[in-house]
């Protein structure tokens, strides 16, 4: 008999919260729904300007069993949250997009790196990870909890007039009125003589 063993590849889950930065009333905090994030495998080459390259022949396959080629999009629900989309991801190098941001909200400055190692390791902007509340093995799978905050987008001082057109309305006619007695008083005093 013969029994050969074959080395698995590691598997990969990312799941997504997506909240604001400040805590809300009580000191809770605000999940952020429909914010839609795009994930892309990056090829392990880059071209002579060194940006990296999107794996267009990479398949997704995401467990609402639809097959997505190249990238895969997905959004946040009422709690702010993605899981199990961004599943069965092969080790490699992944760029993560905000696409879509929350009402009020500013969109990612950039998309987050996130390198899954054929070692089971991640790293997060050439960061690794080693908080095991954060990035979770469970057998050949590991699932990667990142947690994206945000800030609201500050409101601007309101600026201008409050009704423009009212005070063309009001200075037009001031302006033709005193137009015309400059002119009145013009030829009155003499004016130009022919």
């Amino acid at each position: 008999i013969v029994l050969t063993n074959k080395l698995q590849n590691p598997k990969f889950v990312l799941d997504i919260i997506k909240k604001d930065a400040e805590k809300g009333e009580n000191g809770k905090e605000v999940p952020l729904s429909d914010v839609e994030f795009k994930l892309e495998k990056l090829k392990a080459e880059t071209t002579a300007g060194g940006e990296p390259q999107v794996d267009t022949t990479y398949k997704f396959n995401s467990t609402n069993n639809s097959t997505n080629i190249g990238s895969i999009t997905a959004k946040t629900d009422e709690n702010g949250k993605i899981t199990k989309v961004f599943a069965n991801l092969e080790p490699g190098t992944y760029r993560l997009t905000e696409t879509k941001a929350h009402r009020g909200y500013n969109l990612l400055a950039q998309p987050i790196v996130i390198e899954f190692t054929q070692g089971g390791e991640c790293f997060i902007d050439g960061e690794k990870i080693t908080d095991t509340k954060t990035f979770v093995q469970s057998g050949n799978t590991y699932t990667m909890n990142l947690t994206v905050l945000n800030r609201k987008t500050p409101e601007l001082p309101h600026t201008g007039a409050d009704a423009p057109s009212l005070w063309l309305l009001i200075g037009m006619p001031l302006a033709v009125a005193g137009l015309l007695i400059f002119t009145f008083r013009y030829n009155r005093k003499g004016g130009r003589r022919h």
